[in-house]
């Protein structure tokens, strides 16, 4: 079983890679890129299941050291660690990027959640153009207009 400064390394590389991806993600959503949001999406499970798989033997390693798993723990190996200074710093440095993760996945679900509203909305009207194209309703009889607003006059 790997150390567990060494996991934390590892894990620290991941998220770094895992932000990277969701901020070409984000690049993908702004410009209206969809074409690569398939690959994304890979490379964001791949990054998702190899953090999970680090977190699962760092927590095992810390366990086995005597720690607690979890954050409660990687704060006790911290005080107990020979070198503090760099214990605590890798540590910091793993908290910020799993916040910046955390930030940019939920401006990602934000912009994803406003893409769907905007292909709702145009759904909606293209149906109801449709719907309203035909002249007849379902019995057979001709539709009245007067349920109809303008979108506007020239």
């Amino acid at each position: 079983m790997a150390a567990i400064d060494i996991l934390l390394e590892q894990t620290i590389a991941e998220l770094q890679g895992f932000v990277a991806v969701l901020g070409a993600e984000r690049d993908a959503l702004v410009s209206g890129d969809i074409d690569q949001l398939p690959t994304i999406t890979d490379q964001k499970s791949q990054l998702a299941r190899r953090l999970a798989n680090l977190e699962a033997e760092r927590d095992a390693a810390q366990r086995s050291a005597g720690f607690a798993a979890g954050r409660a723990g990687l704060d006790a190996w911290v005080g107990a660690n020979t070198r503090p200074t760099a214990a605590l710093g890798m540590l910091q440095r793993y908290l910020e990027l799993a916040a910046a993760a955390k930030r940019e996945n939920e401006l990602n679900g934000k912009l994803i959640a406003a893409r769907l509203q905007q292909n709702q909305q145009a759904l909606a009207t293209l149906l109801g153009e449709a719907a309203d194209a035909t002249p007849y309703g379902a019995d057979g009889q001709q539709k009245s207009s007067s349920g109809r607003r303008p979108l506007g006059s020239a």
